[in-house]
């Protein structure tokens, strides 16, 4: 029974303060008043810029870290004369790779080791990373591909079947 007493009490001051919310919120949204278009307090003055006058800094001053007073190079009135040295550009020969051929690998899941199987100017190679064969090193591999190294320049050479 004062379980009821409370919600009779409670529930009428619940719905008061939500109306006056509402009541708030519509008052404010709902405006009649129609603001004019002219506004005469506004007006819009060009601002007046004036002429700065150019000034020039004083950099004859002493250096704070020598302390000493700060003394500008001169302008040197002999120009030194540098030579060109024309350099003709070394003509290398082009880098004829060997016929490679990249077949697959065989890899033993115990010990971990990978062999790769390649084929160098139709001779085949069984060849693990850091092998050399005929000038061509085995650099890194995987399934799908191979890099390998012949006369300082790296290629990627992938699997075919």
């Amino acid at each position: 029974m004062k379980n009821k007493k409370n919600i009779y009490i409670l529930l009428p001051l619940v719905l008061f303060v939500w109306g006056a919310v509402l009541f708030q919120v519509f008052s404010f949204t709902n405006s009649d008043e129609i603001l004019p278009d002219d506004n005469p307090e506004f007006s819009i003055k060009p601002l007046k810029v004036n002429k700065r006058e150019p000034f020039i800094v004083n950099v004859n001053y002493r250096d704070p870290f020598l302390g000493k007073m700060y003394n500008p190079e001169k302008a040197s009135a002999t120009k030194k004369t540098s030579t060109k040295v024309i350099r003709t550009p070394k003509k290398s020969e082009p880098l004829i790779w060997p016929n490679i051929i990249y077949k697959g690998l065989i890899a033993d899941a115990k010990s971990k080791n990978t062999i790769y199987m390649l084929i160098i100017d139709n001779k085949n190679y069984y060849m693990k990373i850091g092998d050399t064969e005929n000038e061509v090193f085995l650099k890194s591999g995987d399934k799908e591909s191979v890099y390998v190294k012949y006369k300082g320049n790296l290629n990627l050479i992938m699997i075919q079947d």
